[in-house]
């Protein structure tokens, strides 16, 4: 099977990753539509100009999509996105979860609007989508072939400074398409998650060290969004046999991330645990967790937390 004729929503379509998810999924044969309200990367204004602008790309090349500026942070307006998607082209089969925004948000300087905004966009709107899609997909039964695809971030699955908000959104993003996957499954949904590293509008604001790594490259470019839509047509494939999983993109390199494991154990024996015996008994904890981390440039092993942050604490 491929996904020829099949009817595809994309979220954040206008610009960078969702730009090249639409094209991408037009070229192979599905119907589109590009969904992008066309605000800024923090989440203000918004111009219609960049969705109708890859739906003109798409109809040049000979494919078929529509355009919609909804705003996926407006729960209505999401659902109604998935309606129109369905009222054009009789159903949805794959919903790519794309728009997101970022902003700055350290404790102690982050605001009200740094939360509402970046909430909305990268975890209410994934909802949001989702639920509306999940509610035609119920009246009309199962079906194979059926995909989510939605947008992590390598910082959602490790956090980092000084993106906390749009860490914790990505990360919810993450535990929402699993529990997607185990729900609908008996409809004929694959639900998987992409963390990728490339070259977009996030990375303004970015440190400058981040900005140079992400730069363009003569030959191959690994920064390239272009990759990324490659493994966004593979999760859309009904050939694809995965589902609830997260997968981290950076050019010709692949990685799959493992969930949360309790891999470490303590017990006080049928007893009700007391601090003093909290205290013994975690000492044979380890402090850290070593793991493979996903950055710009490839992965590398780190502890987490790191030895600076124990060592801050333990100096004062």
């Amino acid at each position: 099977m491929s996904i020829a004729g099949k009817v595809a929503l994309v979220t954040g379509g206008g610009r960078g990753l969702g730009r090249e998810h639409a094209l991408a999924l037009a070229a192979a044969g599905a119907k589109v539509v590009v969904n992008d309200l066309g605000g800024s990367n923090t989440g203000e204004g918004g111009d219609a100009g960049p969705a109708q602008s890859v739906v003109a790309e798409i109809e040049e090349l000979g494919g078929i999509a529509i355009a919609d500026t909804r705003s996926v942070a407006d729960w209505a307006g999401a659902h109604a996105m998935v309606d129109g998607a369905i009222a054009a082209f009789g159903d949805i089969d794959i919903l790519v979860n794309n728009a997101g925004i970022s902003r700055i948000s350290v404790f102690g300087e982050m605001s009200e609007q740094d939360w509402d905004l970046s909430a909305a966009v990268n975890f209410k709107g994934v909802t949001a989508t989702m639920n509306a899609a999940a509610a035609h997909w119920r009246k009309t039964g199962p079906k194979k072939g059926r995909a989510i695809i939605n947008t992590a971030s390598p910082a959602g699955l490790h956090p980092m400074p000084p993106i906390n908000i749009y860490s914790a959104t990505k990360a919810a993003v993450a535990a929402l398409t699993i529990s997607a996957a185990l729900e609908l499954a008996p409809l004929g949904v694959r639900a998987n998650a992409i963390a990728p590293m490339a070259r977009t509008r996030m990375l303004e604001g970015a440190p400058p060290e981040m900005i140079e790594m992400m730069a363009p490259r003569e030959g191959f470019d690994p920064n390239s969004p272009e990759h990324v839509s490659q493994v966004v047509l593979f999760l859309a494939s009904p050939n694809c046999p995965f589902t609830g999983r997260v997968f981290g993109t950076w050019g010709d390199d692949l990685y799959l991330f493992n969930e949360w494991s309790a891999a470490h154990h303590a017990s006080n024996g049928g007893q009700k645990w007391t601090v003093d015996a909290l205290e013994k008994a975690s000492a044979e904890l380890p402090r850290q967790d070593h793991r493979w981390t996903l950055f710009p440039g490839g992965r590398f092993e780190a502890d987490m937390p790191s030895a600076d942050v124990l060592n801050a604490l333990a100096n004062l």
